[in-house]
């Protein structure tokens, strides 16, 4: 038996041609796919929006007791008797004739002294008749100041500075010796006020909050302090009575004063409730309150000695970036012009800036996470 040894054909090599496409497609889809994933890594929207700051006037009434209920404020509350007197003048006024009087310079230019007796008459450069209030005497080649008033009362007494002649005196002398104003002589025209019913009424009104303020200092107080106060009773009298003529008028008397002390953290915290609900909920925010709000007693409940005071502050409010209607939720998947639409429509809103990273891409990203919305608020 002859053996033989088996011969096998050998398998042709696959091209080199083949090789080099499978590695370039692997490449390309490689590639493509570290794009995307870069591209989904980089791409992202900022949103600036900016809003004007608001400012919200809060109005309301909260009752101030002690042992207060819910809702009220607690007070330590005191009374106490106070007198006080002040001044007014009336406003209607009507003319009377009156004395004008002033002071002029006598000039005596002459070597030798003169000596001018109480009554002297001084003649103004428009004819106006003066005399002299006192006995003066003038040095040789020396001026003094003289005090002069009007021969007829009247408001023709009334003149501006002027040049005097002394008609006393000789001719020659008139000449060396003379007087000059360097101010108005007044008083001719005078006024004299009368008390209107207008006048009382006005200064009854005054004369309490002027009472209230001297109260507040006299007792070292103020609302620094978390006081208020308020008129129980009051008894007045007045100098002077409707119709009457007076330069000024007195009213005066006593005052029973309720004085509230109350827990100033406390009606923070009520006022913080009120200014939130005059906000538009889920837009806006709080930027800051006024910290010195007016406080005003409107009623008075003397028997349970409690109060209701009125609260008028400030709050300065802007669009909250927290809010629902920022959202990023809702600019999702989003063209720029239809970002600004929305934008444009929110309360407040003055202006915006819409940044795509990269610059190139024309929607937002659809991950929540690669949207930035920022609010800046602007007076």
């Amino acid at each position: 038996m002859i053996a033989r040894r088996l011969q096998t054909r050998p398998m042709p090599e696959p091209p080199v041609r083949i090789y080099k496409i499978i590695a370039f497609s692997f490449l390309t889809i490689t590639v493509i796919l570290l794009g995307f994933v870069v591209f989904s890594l980089f791409k992202k929207t900022e949103i600036i929006i900016l809003a004007k700051e608001n400012t919200r006037t809060v109005e309301f009434r909260v009752n101030a007791e002690v042992n207060a209920s819910k809702g009220s404020l607690n007070a330590q509350v005191e009374t106490q008797d106070f007198y006080w007197s002040e001044t007014f003048e009336p406003t209607a006024v009507k003319k009377v004739d009156g004395l004008a009087k002033g002071t002029v310079e006598i000039i005596n230019d002459s070597p030798q002294e003169m000596i001018l007796i109480k009554t002297t008459r001084l003649l103004s450069a428009n004819d106006i008749l003066f005399r002299l209030a006192d006995k003066y005497v003038v040095p040789a080649h020396s001026s003094i100041t003289a005090q002069i008033y009007a021969d007829e009362s009247g408001e023709k007494s009334d003149i501006e500075p002027t040049k005097f002649t002394i008609p006393g005196l000789s001719l020659d002398t008139q000449k060396l010796v003379y007087a000059e104003s360097k101010n108005k002589i007044m008083g001719g025209s005078g006024k004299i006020g009368i008390v209107g019913a207008e006048d009382i009424n006005a200064a009854g009104q005054s004369f309490s909050l002027k009472m209230k303020e001297a109260f507040l200092q006299a007792n070292n107080l103020t609302q620094a302090n978390n006081v208020v106060v308020a008129i129980l009773e009051q008894h007045t009298t007045s100098t002077h009575t409707i119709g009457q003529e007076a330069t000024d008028f007195t009213i005066a008397g006593t005052s029973t004063i309720m004085t509230l002390t109350y827990n100033k953290e406390e009606l923070n915290r009520i006022i913080n409730q009120e200014i939130n609900k005059k906000i538009e909920a889920g837009s806006e925010k709080i930027l800051s309150t006024n910290e010195n709000p007016v406080i005003t007693v409107d009623n008075i409940d003397s028997v349970n000695q409690s109060a209701q005071l009125k609260i008028v502050t400030d709050a300065l409010v802007t669009l909250d970036v927290n809010s629902t209607l920022l959202e990023k939720n809702n600019f999702i998947n989003k063209t720029k012009a239809e970002i600004e639409r929305y934008v444009i429509s929110l309360p407040d809103v003055t202006g915006q800036d819409i940044r795509f990273t990269p610059s190139w891409i024309t929607k937002t990203p659809s991950n929540p996470d690669k949207l930035k919305v920022i609010v800046k608020s602007t007076k």
